[in-house]
């Protein structure tokens, strides 16, 4: 029986939208931003902060020494994080949704402390309707690490078995099921939510 829900956040619950967020916001050209994105967004820099083992002003630091040609770029991406993300739309529905029909919903997601402070407090409208989380930045642990699908399940009491895991990433839907979870490779929202709906037809047929 399929008891909870577990989410991602960043390209399920939230658009990581650096891009747009470089070139709409920041009035970067197409061709800095892509630089940026090459040198500081897609690389194990973030991944760093993602784990938390090191201060993350000291990984900004370190991110900021691969653009010094463009120092003044570097401090105001960093400077206005906030628009970094934005909620999708359907978000903070589908979790109340979810949760109207009895099924607990959870979070787990790969994401710095610190951002996911302020975008929590500035950005996030589907958290707080959450039954729990766990944020990588916070634990020092990342998804597709054991570890961490089984810190969910100790924290909340839940079941492996119980639980059908959304992430855009199949290495983290690979652990998951590994774990023992229900997963789902989060693609678009009507085709996630679909088959998701199978998963939970399927699991709680009498």
């Amino acid at each position: 029986m399929i008891a909870n829900i577990v989410f991602d956040i960043g390209m399920v619950l939230a658009d990581f939208c650096w891009y747009s967020y470089m070139t709409d916001k920041l009035g970067f050209s197409e061709e800095r931003a892509r630089l940026f994105g090459e040198k500081i967004v897609l690389t194990e820099f973030w991944h760093q902060l993602d784990l938390g083992v090191k201060p993350e002003a000291e990984v900004f630091a370190e991110m900021k020494e691969q653009v010094p040609e463009f120092a003044e770029e570097a401090e105001a991406f960093f400077s206005n994080l906030e628009f970094i993300v934005r909620n999708y739309d359907y978000s903070r529905d589908w979790i109340v949704s979810l949760k109207e029909r009895g099924y607990k919903v959870y979070l787990l997601s790969n994401y710095p402390r610190g951002t996911f402070t302020l975008h929590h407090e500035k950005v996030f409208d589907f958290v707080d309707v959450a039954d729990g989380r766990v944020i990588s930045g916070f634990e020092k642990l990342t998804k597709p690490d054991r570890r961490i699908y089984e810190l969910l399940c100790n924290r909340y009491g839940l079941k492996p078995e119980e639980c059908v895991f959304l992430d855009d990433q199949q290495v983290n839907i690979d652990a998951a099921r590994a774990y023992g979870m229900k997963g789902v490779v989060f693609r678009s929202y009507e085709q996630a939510k679909e088959e998701l709906e199978e998963i939970l037809k399927d699991g709680n047929a009498c």
